[in-house]
């Protein structure tokens, strides 16, 4: 019984100083892994600020891209009014350009029937100046039996003067 006791009482006191010992190792342990938890605490907080920053970056990117793209969208509706008047301009233009073809091919049209009327006025010149350069030849030929007729009546005046004068006497 005595050995039993003491049996008993080592018994206790093993099962006093186990968990003494385990809880040294078991704090020991903590320890270790506390102080882990710390680095990892301290790197993610470091990588919140990183993060953090890294935000902040980008929402200033953010908000100056707001404002460009609320220039560009103003750009962009100031583009799409001038190609609208573009495009009505352009219609105009080519509506008159049509117009313009219309009249350039009347005047050609006009130009054609001009030289051809042109052309038969310069052939009927040509036949004029032939007919009038055969009636000046003509009117020369008639001129000349004119003279010759008139130095001829001058011939038979003189004559019939001179025998008035013989009868007269």
């Amino acid at each position: 019984m005595k050995k039993m006791r003491i049996l008993t009482g080592m018994m206790v006191l093993a099962f006093a100083l186990v968990p003494a010992g385990c809880n040294r190792n078991e704090r020991a342990s903590l320890k270790a892994t506390l102080e882990q938890t710390e680095i990892e605490r301290d790197d993610l907080k470091a990588q919140v600020n990183a993060v953090t920053k890294a935000r902040d970056q980008l929402q200033k990117q953010v908000d100056e891209l707001g404002g460009s793209r609320t220039q560009l969208q103003e750009q962009l509706a100031e583009l799409r009014s001038s190609r609208e008047e573009l495009s009505s301009s352009r219609e105009e233009l080519e509506s008159q350009v049509a117009g313009l073809t219309n009249s350039r091919d009347a005047l050609e049209k006009q130009v054609a029937e001009l030289t051809n009327s042109r052309d038969a006025a310069l052939a009927e010149a040509k036949n004029a100046k032939g007919r009038i350069d055969a009636l000046a030849t003509q009117l020369d030929g008639e001129t000349q039996k004119v003279r010759v007729l008139e130095d001829q009546l001058k011939l038979v005046q003189t004559a019939i003067a001179d025998l008035q004068k013989k009868f007269s006497l």
